[in-house]
């Protein structure tokens, strides 16, 4: 089963762990973390704004943001809440949330926050000194190597990370996993999300494939249902709506963080893909 193979390769690592009391309203936008989160609110509320709309932050609930999702934070007075940062990972270092569908929010029972607060008890001085993602995202020490005092220490860190995330994964394994794993397209997948500022080519991928371009285009298309340029198009615009939403960018800000540089050809696969103008999509939701 590759439900299977995909959990019996996932790597855990506990990044930073704490707890966040916002005595003053505070908003980080356009954040984009290469590490994934998860939050317990224990009181108050915020927003946390993300490519497919606002999400309210309420007391009892827990949510999670996979690495790389751009998004903007919205915190309000008396709000508290415990942070989880981690990395998700297989083994050859694809990124997992690539190979499943998953909850961006689901209720919390006492079991979940009893497993977040002992998380963060058995992880002590793991906190974040400063909790503005645009500054500590950009200090050495947020990507050090988290050592463990104790076998038993590094056991239950482990297990209760599988435990709260178990709660946010979607029970089916989409179709499409299964042949990406079998191609081994992860690394490909990989190399468009992280590079799609860059011209990416089906020349460039195949050779990373060390298949012919035709062999791969059918490769893709077999397993993900779209032809490489499409697909790469479709995360562009992706990333794009992300900034719209999240950012205060320009658009031709927008499109150079997107890969897109022509502006009519920039507009109109945005509407082919949104039904709207890149302004149009912005102003709607913002609204």
């Amino acid at each position: 089963m590759y439900s299977e193979k995909i959990g019996g390769s996932l790597q855990f690592n506990l990044r930073h762990i704490g707890t966040n009391d916002f005595k003053e309203h505070e908003d980080f936008q356009g954040i984009s973390s290469p590490f994934s989160r998860m939050y317990l609110v224990v009181k108050g509320k915020g927003e946390l704004m993300t490519a497919s709309g606002p999400i309210d932050l309420r007391k009892g609930r827990m949510y999670l943001v996979p690495s790389f999702t751009t998004c903007s934070y919205f915190f309000h007075p008396g709000l508290q809440m415990i942070y989880v940062h981690f990395g998700l990972s297989m083994k050859d270092g694809i990124d997992a949330f690539n190979l499943m569908g998953f909850y961006q929010t689901v209720k919390a029972n006492d079991l979940m926050k009893y497993l977040f607060t002992r998380l963060r008890d058995i992880n002590p001085n793991r906190e974040i000194p400063h909790h503005d993602p645009m500054v500590y995202q950009r200090k050495p020490w947020t990507n050090q190597r988290f050592c463990f005092d104790s076998l038993k220490q590094h056991l239950e860190t482990t297990s209760l990370l599988g435990q709260i995330l178990s709660n946010f994964i979607q029970p089916e394994i989409p179709l499409s996993a299964g042949k990406i794993l079998r191609y081994g397209l992860q690394p490909i997948l990989y190399f468009i999300q992280t590079n799609l500022d860059k011209e990416i080519t089906v020349e460039q991928l195949a050779s990373m494939a060390c298949f012919s371009p035709d062999h791969f285009t059918r490769t893709f298309k077999s397993a993900l249902g779209v032809c490489p340029n499409e697909y790469i198009i479709s995360k562009r615009i992706e990333k794009a709506k992300a900034l719209l939403l999240t950012t205060k960018l320009s658009q031709s800000q927008i499109m150079e963080e997107s890969g897109i540089r022509n502006t009519s050809y920039f507009t109109r696969v945005f509407k082919k893909h949104t039904n709207l103008t890149p302004s149009a999509y912005r102003r709607l939701h913002m609204e």
